[in-house]
């Protein structure tokens, strides 16, 4: 995917759903197996925190490093 702003390439990745703070994740890097911590290969979104969550849903996103704007792509519709 190329960035709307600068027009450079995006790294494909996702934002998993899990116990720690709101995050983007390269392709095939795992969050980090304890809570309320991120990834050393995750780029931390600005979240807040909610003590009960469900676990195991990713939604597919990109990173643009030269910008720092992550954008997530939304669920199709289907009919």
């Amino acid at each position: 995917m190329t960035c709307p702003y600068c027009k450079k390439e995006m790294k494909p990745g996702y934002i998993p759903n899990a116990n720690q703070p709101v995050q983007w994740l390269p392709e095939g890097k795992k969050p980090s197996p304890f809570s309320f911590s991120t990834s050393d290969d995750g780029v931390e979104l600005k979240n807040s925190f909610k003590p009960f969550k469900l676990n195991g849903y990713v939604a597919e996103a990109y990173y643009c490093p030269a910008c720092k704007v992550v954008i997530a792509k939304a669920k199709e519709e289907t009919l």
